[in-house]
């Protein structure tokens, strides 16, 4: 697990997004996000630096552009 920053969170997304490289994005309550990846790969992050609102609002982008996310809700 990698611990950052919202705002390097958001700057490591680009490169994945422009690739269609992620399947899927789940959400946990303790602020880690897991992204899995087409080649089987997963990641997870521990975003230090906000609250789950606003890692939530990042994750319904995510939905938005057509990633499968989990723990919405």
């Amino acid at each position: 697990m990698k611990q950052c920053s919202l705002n390097h969170f958001t700057e490591s997304l680009t490169p994945w997004l422009n690739s269609n490289y992620i399947t899927s994005v789940t959400l946990s309550k303790e602020h880690r996000v897991t992204f899995s990846f087409n080649d089987g790969v997963s990641d997870t992050f521990e975003i230090t630096d906000c609250d789950n609102k606003q890692i939530k609002k990042v994750c319904r982008d995510l939905a938005a552009n057509g990633i499968d996310v989990r723990g919405l809700e």
